[in-house]
């Protein structure tokens, strides 16, 4: 017997993915302060769809990096972490049991609808960012030996990646929260119902079986063309208490480089550590202001354009100096600076590169 339920969505069905596919792209950009009742009773009942009881204290905090520090500080009295429990058992075994009773065309109208399946790259750039700030925070060395020394055996490291979630990342939410209100399957998704909740109604979430820790959402997203975490002016995310971060197209990067650009020359460039935060660098300075000053050497030059590299000691930049077809008004002829990857060996091949054909089909079109 067959355990499809769904083998299709009617008009009005397909009509609502769009708008439930909507609605979470404008909560996962949203900035306005949160529910925090409504927050609290979304933890009850998460708690509670993972059969465990509710904690005994829901902490809140103005930014994710508030709550890590309390719970770094808190954490030996806090009872166990309980987000697998929670957040991704729950969430797992109603993915897989909607999953079974859908059919493929719901499947193919479900991957139609992006906002609804694929993580946007500014969710990724704000986590990454977010968990790699909040991993620095440490708890007291006197409790960390207390529990070293009473559980030698059972210690491991802490992790702030590993304790904590930011629910509204998690795209399958929002397919789960479209599959329970508008396709009738409550069965297979009533135990998310408190995960969704959460999702609308804060940012972070730290749960323990005594203690669950809730951030406030962002005052400040800000975001590039391609939807990625980025700003050339100030931060590009932003917290109440006034943590903030700064990002260039997706990287985070420190505060500097976007306050003060006029500190960036080809030594600071060349002495950076971090090859993602080089990269910004040159891009923030111009690749062709950084060529200028000798920050690349040239490796070859044909009807193509100029191919420049430089190599530092575990990592390679490179660009094509191509020259617009169009003249300007004045009759001059403007010169772009194209990045690509550092293994290319000919202006040519460079080129070809970034119209997405290998070297040997790449055939340029000779204006006369």
């Amino acid at each position: 017997m067959s355990l499809i339920e769904l083998a299709r969505l009617s008009e009005p069905q397909q009509i609502a993915l769009a708008s439930y596919g909507e609605c979470w792209a404008r909560l996962r950009l949203s900035t306005e302060p949160v529910d925090r009742a409504a927050a609290e009773a979304a933890v009850r009942k998460a708690y509670t769809a993972a059969d465990l009881p509710p904690p005994r204290q829901i902490v809140w905090g103005e930014s994710p990096l508030e709550i890590a520090s309390a719970w770094a500080r808190c954490r030996h009295i806090a009872g166990e972490n309980v987000r697998y429990s929670v957040v991704d058992q729950v969430r797992r075994k109603a993915e897989t049991a909607v999953d079974r009773a859908v059919g493929l065309t719901v499947r193919m109208a479900l991957a139609e609808e992006p906002r609804l399946r694929r993580a946007e790259p500014f969710c990724s750039s704000i986590d990454d960012a977010v968990t790699h700030t909040c991993a620095q925070v440490r708890p007291r060395l006197r409790w960390r030996l207390a529990r070293l020394l009473a559980f030698p055996r059972l210690s491991v490291p802490l992790s702030f990646a590993t304790s904590s979630v930011s629910l509204r990342s998690i795209v399958s939410l929002g397919a789960l929260e479209y599959f329970h209100d508008v396709c009738g399957m409550h069965r297979q998704t009533e135990a998310v119902a408190g995960l969704w909740e959460i999702a609308k109604n804060a940012d972070w979430i730290i749960p323990h079986a005594d203690i669950c820790w809730l951030s406030e959402r962002p005052a400040l997203i800000q975001c590039d063309a391609n939807r990625r975490l980025h700003s050339a002016k100030g931060p590009a995310l932003a917290y109440r208490d006034g943590w903030t971060l700064y990002a260039w197209k997706g990287i985070s990067v420190p505060s500097w480089i976007i306050e003060r650009p006029d500190t960036i020359d080809v030594r600071t460039i060349a002495a950076a550590t971090d090859p993602q935060v080089r990269r910004c660098m040159i891009d923030v300075f111009t690749p062709a202001r950084f060529i200028a000053e000798g920050g690349a050497y040239r490796v070859s030059q044909d009807e193509t354009g100029v191919l420049w590299r430089q190599r530092w000691r575990w990592e390679a930049w490179a660009a094509v100096e191509v020259i617009n077809g169009t003249p300007e008004p004045d009759g001059t002829y403007k010169h772009y600076f194209l990045q690509v990857p550092a293994t290319v060996r000919t202006a040519r091949e460079a080129v070809a590169w970034t119209y997405g054909l290998p070297e040997q089909r790449y055939r340029p079109i000779v204006r006369t």
